[in-house]
């Protein structure tokens, strides 16, 4: 009898180490909307964000631009991560980085309908010569990002629609010829 129960007693020791393998809720959560996202043709920014203080975690969704559209930089970032010297842009939400387009009614408009559809964890939106970028703590599940989503498609095709056509095309960042080793 002693024998048997220190024998189980291994094996399940042994066995143990495996349970810590194995993802968590959280991380298959987030590993579904990823892919969601990524089959739709945005990016997954695992980089930090352009704020020195941002919380860990925080991870960005980027829909890239066509190269022949010169689209406005900015960046809108989340009252409680904003200074109260920043203009507000829409309720909740203030102007780091303000757009040429700040007082353009439309945008103003798909602005607050976007960040009426946010998550609490949404700290923000850059616009950037890589795309359109939300900076989030994915805290959503693949059906509840639904509605950011399509007001996020919605001011992308905004911005791009009023972006100027560019007379040169530049490349996408990142995709920059390398240089020989010397």
């Amino acid at each position: 009898m002693t024998t048997a129960l220190i024998i189980i007693f291994v094996v399940l020791a042994m066995l143990s180490p495996l349970t810590w393998l194995r993802p968590s809720k959280r991380e298959t959560r987030t590993s579904l909307v990823r892919k969601a996202v990524i089959a739709d043709g945005m990016r997954v920014d695992l980089k930090a964000p352009a704020l020195s203080d941002a919380p860990k975690g925080i991870v960005g969704y980027r829909r890239p631009w066509p190269t022949e559209r010169d689209v406005t930089p900015f960046i809108l970032v989340q009252d409680e991560w904003a200074s109260d010297a920043l203009r507000e842009a829409v309720p909740g939400y203030r102007w780091r980085e303000e757009s040429r387009l700040a007082d353009d009614p439309d945008v103003a408009a798909a602005l607050l309908r976007f960040t009426r559809t946010l998550p609490e964890d949404a700290l923000m939106l850059e616009s950037s010569l890589s795309g359109l970028t939300l900076w989030w703590g994915e805290s959503l599940d693949v059906e509840s990002c639904h509605d950011w989503r399509r007001e996020f498609e919605a001011l992308h095709a905004m911005l791009i629609d009023k972006a100027p056509i560019s007379h040169k095309r530049r490349p996408l960042v990142g995709t920059e010829p390398k240089m020989p080793d010397a």
